[in-house]
């Protein structure tokens, strides 16, 4: 008798389903998984949503919407909602799921596995050395404050370069952020947004020598590791 396929519930912070990065992790995971998506601002309207924004004091994230557009949210306002998704994939049968935001949340209640990705990015990093310093690709020039001190809290000295996941398609932006990291002196860079996908890695990497991590491939392996693929 076959087992039963695995069922993946994939949350992103903002609207399902994630076209941008959800393939390139199903490249991953291959065939004999089942792979739902929810989002925590799935069925809001845009004047809903602008009122999730970050004010005074909010930690900031950045996600896509169902449109392609994307919205400036605060973790305070979505972390409810992203808890009220994973118990909806968990009641409608997930036999793991996994949070697409690199952000650092507090322990968010499941019944069965849940990846987060920010303690994922985290225990890598500290298994490995590299010379020079980290490089952390943040998703806009708003996020470099919060960025810079949630790395240095982590124990790290990062040089933080703002890039866009939703503007990868300018040759320029890439430029920009690669030449930073290179005048810096990393050695390693890590790209802090699910956002974040396989191609831009591959370009920083070829402009800069390198190595460059892509969160949303690191989850989608390590998925694929509990389901014993």
């Amino acid at each position: 008798m076959r087992e039963p396929r695995p069922v993946i519930g994939l949350i992103t912070i903002g609207q399902a389903p994630r076209v941008d990065v959800v393939p390139d992790m199903l490249d991953i995971l291959g065939p004999g998984v089942e792979v739902r998506e929810a989002g925590a601002l799935d069925g809001l309207a845009r004047a809903e949503i602008d009122r999730l924004a970050p004010g005074p004091g909010d930690e900031i994230l950045v996600t896509r919407l169902a449109d392609g557009g994307s919205a400036f949210v605060a973790k305070r306002h979505v972390t409810p909602r992203i808890q009220a998704r994973i118990a909806e994939l968990e009641r409608g049968g997930a036999t793991l799921t996994a949070l697409l935001c690199t952000g650092a949340f507090p322990r968010l209640a499941a019944a069965r596995p849940l990846v987060q990705p920010q303690p994922v990015l985290l225990g890598l990093l500290r298994g490995l050395t590299w010379p020079g310093r980290l490089g952390v690709l943040t998703p806009s020039v708003r996020h470099v404050p919060q960025t810079e001190a949630r790395w240095r809290a982590d124990g790290f000295d990062p040089l933080v370069v703002p890039l866009s996941p939703y503007e990868e398609h300018e040759p320029a932006a890439v430029r920009r952020a690669a030449d930073a990291l290179r005048a810096g002196g990393v050695g390693l860079a890590v790209m802090d947004c699910i956002g974040f996908r396989r191609t831009t890695r591959d370009e920083l990497q070829a402009l800069t020598g390198a190595p460059t991590l892509v969160a949303n491939l690191l989850v989608a392996r390590v998925i694929a590791e509990l389901c014993g693929k």
